[in-house]
């Protein structure tokens, strides 16, 4: 059994970033993914690089802070910013402008220099249209990159599988995503104990770790739970046993 947890929301703020990094040199955390669009990006990346961490995923986004692309008309508020839920974006969906601004997340992302190991989305937009779902199928494959499987997590998996198949797209075999709710010991026992006599699988574990600061409490919904879920990611005890279950964590880089 192969485990990727992947800390979502990396660049977000300082605090985040310092979080997942932490996570990552002292934890389980294997991987992780970063916004892009916010403010402070760039020196997340910068950071990374100095931590020694060369790889990560981007998680697209449509429905947080502000767009990359200028001139956007159709996905964002009279603001400019995205709007915060996908039923909340104007239908007809403009599927251009949505194409756009990911390619454009994705390089910026690229510009920094860091290796681009994944794409996920922010609210798991992916699953709200098939159309969009084949956007970010067709930029994976562009890329020549996973992507998570969002699918799973909708009525439809099968159909969008076939579709992410058809164009050789890899996935996990499983991903656990808790909404809404903190990851526990026992939670991440509990998946183990389920998948570990499965065979050769790859599961996917999605985190948002990370520290809370005056800006997270900004625009975050998500503050102190990030910091209960870091302690599960850096206690001994999950990863005295993980170490004895044999259960191999890897990052995307090795799917």
């Amino acid at each position: 059994m192969r485990l990727i947890i992947n800390g979502d929301d990396f660049g977000l703020t300082e605090g985040v970033t310092n979080g997942i990094i932490k996570g990552i040199k002292e934890g389980i955390i294997t991987d992780t993914s970063a916004l892009a669009n916010s403010d402070y990006f760039f020196d997340a990346a910068i950071l990374a690089k100095e931590e020694g961490i060369l790889s990560m995923g981007v998680h697209l986004t449509i429905t947080f802070l502000k767009p990359v692309l200028k001139g956007l008309k159709n996905i964002v508020d009279k603001d400019g910013y995205f709007y915060r839920k996908p039923v909340l974006i104007p239908v007809p969906y403009d599927y251009i402008e949505i194409e756009n601004e990911l390619r454009s997340q994705i390089e910026k992302f690229l510009s920094t220099g860091l290796k681009l190991n994944h794409l996920d989305t922010h609210h798991i937009f992916s699953i709200m249209d098939e159309k969009i779902f084949k956007i970010v199928v067709k930029l994976a494959k562009e890329y020549n990159v996973p992507i998570r499987r969002d699918f799973s997590l909708c009525d439809n998996e099968e159909h969008l599988f076939d579709i992410a198949r058809e164009n050789n797209i890899n996935t996990t075999d499983i991903l656990l995503f808790q909404s809404g709710k903190v990851v526990t010991k026992e939670y991440i026992i509990k998946n183990i104990e389920k998948y570990k006599n499965e065979g050769d699988i790859t599961i996917e574990l999605l985190a948002h770790p990370g520290f809370v600061d005056e800006k997270l409490k900004g625009v975050s919904s998500l503050t102190y739970n990030r910091e209960r879920e870091l302690e599960v990611y850096l206690d001994s005890e999950i990863k005295e046993y993980i170490n004895k279950n044999n259960v191999n964590l890897i990052s995307y880089s090795n799917l």
